[in-house]
């Protein structure tokens, strides 16, 4: 067991792992989760191990220098461990510790925290290295690119190196996405979690096993097909996006004599039927001698909604029947009798009439 003061820098440090489970000699991973506990080591590289085996840290060094010139070696870059601050210093030494206990999901969240206010490439290392024990090769090859990415100082060529080796152990275990779409500038994610715009990098990869893989983009209805990966090959994807239409289909039934009124705009006698935009909207049904029926209706995207009005007689000595139609406008109160019926788009027909009590109920 090593100390507090001797626990493993992460880094990298060239070798291969050999990852557990697997029988194909290829598939190694160059796994550095260690370097020296300061700058002066200058012991040999560490053995190679398992996946399931760190490197031991009192066997860990700093990467070997790559020099520039063959008579003006560079420095080696400073310890990670010396390279975050603050917060950041604070979220590293977390995930060493997490990594050290075999917390590899907790490690790489403290990891990634460290890496957002961090400039030090190594801390995307060390979060590829967590990914790919956790078995999550395709986040583990995106941490990697990015990681090589950086062109920062503090990545030598020996530590690219083994970050290509990586990626070439990794590969083989995942499969390359490939979605073509009908329309521009659609996201794909993968598992709900984004994997990138429309067209997609050639770099884009998921792992061996089901996948849900959904397309959106805005004001376009989604699509979504499951795909089983079990195998290198390439995986397609053809989605076809529609447009969310904004507009729902409502269909009124009265008496033959009875005027129909939407949003106040007077629109037929006995029978409406007519799209309108999503949303609510007055619905009244009126005529001479009888109360008026009046209602706040919700018109649904791609729905047809209906309603079959019966309306009440009016009480004697009621206003007469043009006070009551004049302009669509309510001048008195009053309720009819209604039911109404629902068309989903899978054309399913709910049809329901009642009485002044179903009205009241909250049926309508």
């Amino acid at each position: 067991m090593t100390t507090l003061s001797n626990l493993c820098r992460f880094g990298p440090r060239s070798g291969a792992l050999v990852l557990a489970g697997l029988s194909v000699a290829q598939a190694a991973f160059a796994q550095e989760p260690a370097v020296s506990a300061g700058p002066d080591s200058s012991a040999a590289p560490a053995a190679s191990a398992t996946a399931s085996e760190p490197a031991d840290a009192s066997a860990a060094v700093t990467p070997a220098v790559v020099p520039s010139a063959p008579s003006a070696p560079s420095a080696a870059p400073h310890p990670i461990a010396d390279s975050p601050e603050g917060d950041a210093q604070r979220e590293y030494e977390l995930g060493r510790l997490l990594y050290e206990n075999g917390d590899y999901a907790g490690a790489l969240v403290r990891f990634l925290s460290a890496a957002k206010t961090s400039t030090d490439p190594r801390l995307l290392w060390n979060a590829a290295v967590c990914e790919k024990a956790l078995r999550h090769y395709a986040r583990a090859i995106a941490l990697m690119r990015r990681y090589l990415a950086s062109n920062s100082p503090l990545l030598t060529a020996q530590a690219a190196a083994s970050a290509q080796i990586f990626l070439a152990a990794a590969e083989p275990l995942t499969a390359r996405l490939e979605v073509s779409v009908n329309v521009p500038d659609a996201s794909v994610y993968a598992d709900d979690e984004p994997v990138g715009k429309v067209p997609l990098s050639s770099h884009a990869r998921i792992d061996w096993g089901t996948h849900q893989v959904v397309v959106k983009k805005k004001d376009f209805t989604d699509y979504e097909q499951t795909v089983t990966v079990s195998s290198s090959a390439d995986v397609r994807v053809s989605a076809i996006l529609r447009p969310v239409v904004h507009e729902g289909r409502i269909i009124v039934r009265a008496g033959s004599g009875d005027l129909i009124v939407i949003d106040g705009k007077p629109s037929a006698w006995g029978t409406w039927e007519g799209v309108l935009t999503s949303g609510l909207h007055d619905l009244r049904v009126s005529s001479g001698g009888s109360r008026p029926y009046e209602k706040r209706i919700v018109v649904a995207d791609a729905q047809t909604r209906g309603f079959d009005i019966t309306l009440e007689p009016a009480p004697r000595g009621s206003l007469p029947a043009w006070v009551w139609i004049a302009g669509g406008t309510l001048l008195a109160a009053g309720v009819a009798t209604a039911g109404y019926f629902v068309f989903k788009p899978a054309d399913t027909q709910d049809t329901v009439r009642g009485s002044i009590r179903t009205v009241q109920l909250g049926l309508h």
